[in-house]
């Protein structure tokens, strides 16, 4: 499948808020399952944009967006070499190295804004991104123990990093 990784723009807003929602109705992802406004998802955008670093998003010939990368840079000055990553992939296109290329774009992205460490958290339970994250180079950092209930079983909280400089 060709796709093409593209800074996401206002107008991709419903399209990456619906994909987001997606995502968060498979419960097993994302961490919180509470819906945002479309007016907050056009907000988020465009703080990234505005700070130079956008949310990116990869499309297919038809301009579907299949998958998200983002990086959110701490807000204070004494956490601002450090970024924070969030990413979702649509189930139908997990497993064909979306989520590779997405990681690969954020990695340029780092680099490009100067952050010294990516950080993200993940749930136990999700080994394929684990695997991805570590074959990115990815390390366990931690774990917080029964961190999530959802349905009535518990998940622990993967906490990993990597150094990019």
């Amino acid at each position: 499948m060709k796709y093409m990784i593209r800074p996401l723009m206002l107008s991709d807003s419903e399209p990456y808020l619906a994909l987001v929602n997606e995502i968060k109705d498979e419960g097993k992802y994302l961490f919180a399952t509470l819906r945002f406004a479309l007016e907050d998802t056009k907000k988020y955008v465009t703080a990234h944009e505005r700070a130079g670093n956008p949310v990116l998003g990869a499309f297919d010939a038809d301009g579907t967006l299949l998958g998200w990368i983002d990086i959110n840079i701490g807000g204070i000055q004494e956490l601002a070499h450090i970024g924070t990553l969030g990413m979702g992939v649509r189930k139908d296109m997990r497993g064909f190295g979306l989520g590779s290329a997405l990681m690969d774009a954020c990695l340029a992205q780092a680099r490009r804004l100067a952050l010294e460490k990516l950080e993200l958290e993940v749930f136990a339970s999700n080994l394929a991104a684990r695997a991805l994250y570590k074959k990115k180079g990815f390390f366990e950092e931690g774990t917080r123990l029964k961190k999530r209930k959802y349905e009535g079983r518990y998940d622990d909280l993967v906490c990993m990093g990597l150094f990019v400089r």
